[in-house]
Parts: C-alpha cells; structure tokens; sequence
C-alpha cells in the first residue's frame, strides 16, 4: 500500500508539472515545457563557469591580453544587442586552450585559442559567437536541464515499482544524474541547425557578410582535422569526440545556412562585411604566440605518457620561444616535481603565478609539492586557492580530502573526497578515505557503504585490506533498513 500511495503521489505531481511549466520560447514565441527560470539560468552558469573554463586540455583558463578580448569583446556586445535575450547579463574571455572549440552558458561566452588563431576575420568570429550565443538565446541548456529534471521524476515514478529497491533504485537514479551532467554543452541536431540559422541572422543584424558563415564552417573542420593529426587520434578518442557526436554532418549545416541566407531578413552589410583587417592586427599576437603553444602542447602530451625526457625538451623550446605564458612554467614545475626536484618545481610554480596571479593548476602544483614533503598546513592553503578558481578540480579535491582528513577534519574529508569520487569513481584509494572520514564522523552505514566500494575497486592494495578490516569491524552494527 505504501508503494502505491507513494507512486499515486508521484504520478500526480508529473502531470501537476507538465500542465503548469510552460514558457514562451524569446526565439520561436511558442509555448515549450520548461522548469527552469531565467534567474535560475543565470545562477547555474555563474555556478559552472569556472568548472568549464578549467575543464578543458591544454592548461584551460584565460589567455590573457587585454587589446585583443577589447576588440572581440566589442563585436560580443553588438551580437548580444540585437539577440533575442539582450536583458542578460554577458561577458566574454579567450580560453587558453588549443582545442578548437567555442562555447556559451547564460552570462558567459568564450572561444578557445586554437579556434580563434583558425579565423580570418570579424564576420567569421560574429558567426561561431552567434551561433553559441544563439544557444543562450533559444534556451537550449534550460529545455534539456527541464527535460534532466522530468526524467529524474520519472526514475522516481519507476523506482517505485521496484520490490527490492536499494540497488536498482541507486542504478537508475544514478544514471539519470549522470545524464544531466552532460546537458550544458551538448546538444542535438536540431538545435544545432538552429543556433547556426541564429549566428546567420546575428551576424547580418550586425553588419556582417553572412556568406562568411559558410566559410566559418569550413574554418572549423580543418581546425579540428589539424587538432587531431598532432594528436594522432581520432575525434572519437579526444574531447572533441563527446562535444561533437550531436552535431549534424558539416555538408548539412552548409545546405541550411546556405537556405538560412536566401530567407533572411532585409539587411545591410557594413563596409566590406568581412573587416579582415582589423581583425588580423589584432590577432597578429595570440597567432604568433601560438607557434609556442604548439611545443607545449608536444610536452603535455609527452609528459602524459610518462616520457618525461621528450617533456622537457619541449617545454625548454616552448619557453625559449616565449617566457610570458604560466602554462609553461607550470608543466615546467610538473616535470621537476616529477623527478623529485622539489625546489625547483617550487620556482617553476611560482613563476607561472609572477606571470598570472589566477593560474589555478600552479597553486595544485604548489600544494601537491607542500603534500609531498608532509607539510600539510602550507598544502591545505595552496588546495584552497585552488579550488577558488576551480571548485571541482580533481587532484585539489582529492589531495585537500586526505589532509582534512589526516586533520581529523572528517566532515570537510569527506565533502572534498565525495567530490573526488563523482570524477573518478575507481580511483585506488578513495572510498577508503571517505569509509575512514565516515567513520570519523559516526555515519556507519555510509562508511560501510564506502568500504565495500574500495574492495570492488582495489581490493588488494593497503586501503583494500584496511576497507575489509574495517568491514569486518563494523558490519555487526549497520541499521537495517526499515521495510
């Protein structure tokens, strides 16, 4: 009776939900389901932003020069006025990134490095930003956090069909989390046509010569075709592979801008439409630079295969060529730490932050050489800032999780290492910190729960064997759960 109250109670709130969580499209002017508001928009990406903006290969964050962002920015704020949503709030940055990618969330619009060095012009540029502001514009992160939302419902109304429900109940909830984490950035095909009509009308709104988006697409292809042969991988096998599986095939995207111009609008092309110009004096810098990054990027990728030889060679090139960049210093510092050369790590880190007092992964490497010699409470503080500027980074979250907890800290442990363990779930040691900081703070079920984890995980190593002790310990006393 209790299963059919409670699934009576859910069903009647899904269609409660549906009949009232309609708005109106600002693009389409058609009533859609939607269950989130503009403010709750707003305050999701500001949540986001920096996970995104740190979340990317190639040393992530801000590329920095102020001349170069002034003139992008200025072509941003013209594209956002005449957009269908000019009420919200926009900022722009360059992220420092060679993957060619651009992207926006409410409130924030980027383009990556090794994009932008691939564009010929302001009429190109207008183009990729429109078509990412387009999705800002049509609501298109908001409709699939609705759709996430509704599912999670769902799994609730199915859940409650299950008899013996803890571990299908976790499965399925589960795995309707992990499908909402995926929402922000990636979306279908239809929507992708769609913000590409949108960058089209954006761009000719604006002044530009919308003919420029057809070569904007092409632009595109043979930057990510480039991006790959250095990395000899397949789109498949890099991040590109998950942001661009959605996408519709480039020939077709070509046929509905070519449409997309034929029906547009009466407008008005500004001078030459394409402002080349202007455009390649600002950019002369970041292109140039750029020939550095490349050597960086050899070491980065050198370094991951543990070819720590090949990874300095590189990064000493990268830095001969240009000593202005911190992501250099940084892989620099990483390479000594590497080797066990624990000063001059330090130096290299600290370098990286003379150059940029923001640069979040020389504060983990600072802190990571803190952990490493046991000074914990110089570490503690390097994590912290860390985890300022990038709130859901791995290794801060993980190696700030054990030192709360060697401080007997349980609750911050646990709260770090839970994040930690949402990133990298068969990590070899994890669960069994977390069972450990369970236990600290009495929660015997959740630590019990951790260590029987840790022994499906690594059951052989020191934690595994510590996780099985601790089971046998503590197994006589978990709560049943009540039926």
């Amino acid at each position: 009776m209790k299963i059919l109250s409670n699934l009576y109670r859910l069903i009647s709130s899904f269609f409660i939900l549906l009949l009232l969580s309609c708005a109106v499209n600002p693009v389409t002017g058609e009533k859609e389901f939607m269950l989130i508001a503009e403010d709750e928009e707003i305050s999701i990406g500001k949540e986001i932003y920096p996970n995104i903006l740190w979340g990317e290969e190639g040393g992530g964050g801000v590329y920095r020069d102020q001349e170069l962002e002034g003139h992008l920015e200025g072509i941003i704020k013209r594209l956002h006025s005449i957009s269908h949503r000019p009420n919200l709030p926009v900022d722009f940055v360059i992220q420092n990134s060679s993957v060619p990618n651009a992207w926006a969330i409410p409130g924030h619009v980027a383009i990556t490095r090794g994009l932008l060095v691939n564009i010929d012009n302001e009429a190109q540029f207008a183009f990729v930003m429109g078509h990412e502001m387009g999705h800002v514009s049509a609501r298109h992160s908001a409709k699939k956090l609705s759709l996430g939302i509704l599912q999670q419902l769902g799994l609730g109304i199915a859940s409650a069909f299950i008899k013996d429900g803890k571990k299908e109940q976790e499965l399925l909830l589960g795995l309707g989390l992990i499908g909402s984490s995926l929402l922000i950035l990636k979306y279908d095909r239809g929507q992708e046509l769609q913000a590409d009509r949108l960058g089209v009308l954006y761009m000719a709104r604006t002044g530009y010569d919308p003919n420029e988006a057809l070569t904007a697409h092409k632009k595109l292809e043979k930057a990510i075709k480039e991006y790959l042969a250095r990395l000899g991988k397949s789109r498949e096998e890099t991040i590109l592979g998950d942001l661009l599986s959605t996408h519709p095939r480039t020939q077709i995207r070509l046929d509905e801008v070519k449409t997309t111009i034929q029906n547009l609008e009466p407008y008005r092309i500004q001078g030459d439409g394409k402002f080349s110009s202007p455009f390649m004096k600002n950019t002369m810098k970041i292109r140039e630079i750029q020939k550095s990054y490349l050597k960086y990027d050899d070491a980065t990728r050198a370094f991951r295969e543990n070819n720590i030889r090949k990874a300095e060679d590189n990064i000493s090139e990268a830095i001969k060529m240009n000593q202005g960049q911190a992501p250099f210093w940084n892989l620099s510092g990483l390479i000594h730490l590497k080797q066990g050369r624990y000063d001059d790590a330090e130096r290299e880190f600290k370098t990286a932050l003379q150059r940029d007092s923001d640069y979040q992964p020389a504060y983990h490497g600072l802190g990571l050489r803190q952990f490493l010699i046991n000074d914990y409470k110089t570490a503690i503080g390097y994590f912290e800032k860390s985890l300022k500027l990038f709130p859901e980074h791995p290794g801060s979250n993980f190696y700030a999780g054990v030192i709360y907890y060697k401080f007997r800290d349980y609750r911050k442990a646990a709260h770090h290492l839970n994040t930690f363990a949402g990133i990298a779930p068969k990590h070899h040691e994890v669960h069994g910190y977390l069972g450990l900081s369970y236990e600290g703070i009495r929660d015997i079920n959740s630590a019990v729960k951790e260590y029987r984890y840790q022994i499906q995980v690594a059951p052989n190593n020191e934690m595994g064997r510590t996780a099985r002790s601790r089971l046998t310990a503590l197994e006589p006393y978990i709560q049943p759960k009540k039926k």
